[in-house]
């Protein structure tokens, strides 16, 4: 009876949050598209943060965890605003929390709806994840490559043969890299530096195209070679 009531209070909470992130979006829709769609947005947010210390942290960390639950908004211009506001490591630190804090939120409250909370098209795809074998390597490789859909590749965690913290260590840590690379171009922006950051997005831009163009394909050797391993 107490672990039903702790899962029912769990679950009230998760919803909560949930709502509260759909009311803010709604509400304040406007500046997050412009955030979004806007570098001289971006630059204004940037200084609203820096000057409101503690506050625009918490500010920009909800941010950040907004842009985790709702997947299709793209996290590249959170991440360079973070380099650009806390340097390379404050700003990577800051992102991982958020990026952390959000699929965690987003694991347990699809656990909470079960199955059903999935497109089991997408389940259906990504199906050589339930391989226990071979699903922390393959998995870290889906979240380590850009142009991935690792937001929505968090949805499914609840599905896989991994335990939460598993799960959820590998989504975080598995990002680093393009991480690093986004806060450090943000930080070079910020003081003055086009060279680096240019080079950094171009090829970070450059591989998340091919990934994207070629997703299928590697979605494809993934299979295979879950296929390959599988005893007969």
């Amino acid at each position: 009876m107490n672990k039903s009531k702790k899962q029912l209070a769990s679950a009230a909470l998760l919803i909560l949050l949930t709502a509260a992130a759909g009311a803010a979006a709604v509400i304040f829709r406007a500046e997050i598209w412009a955030l979004i769609t806007s570098q001289g947005a971006r630059d204004e947010f940037v200084e609203w943060v820096r000057s409101h210390g503690a506050w625009g942290m918490l500010v920009f960390l909800g941010l950040e965890i907004f842009q985790i639950v709702v997947a299709v908004v793209p996290g590249e211009p959170v991440q360079i605003m973070a380099g650009a506001l806390y340097g390379p490591v404050g700003g990577l630190a800051l992102c991982m929390v958020g990026i952390l804090i959000g699929s965690t939120m987003i694991y347990f409250f699809v656990r909470a709806l079960g199955a059903k909370a999935v497109d089991p098209s997408v389940l259906h795809k990504y199906r050589f994840l339930q391989d226990e074998r071979r699903a922390r390597s393959a998995l870290y490789l889906l979240f380590f490559l850009p142009g991935m859909p690792k937001d929505l590749l968090t949805y499914i965690g609840p599905f896989l043969p991994l335990k939460p913290g598993e799960f959820l260590f590998i989504c975080t840590l598995a990002r680093f890299p393009c991480l690093l690379a986004s806060t450090v171009a943000g930080d070079s922006l910020f003081e003055g530096n086009l060279a680096l950051p240019l080079a950094l997005l171009a090829a970070a831009g450059g591989l998340g195209l091919v990934c994207i163009r070629n997703e299928q394909r590697i979605v494809d050797w993934l299979h295979r070679r879950r296929d390959k391993l599988s005893p007969k």
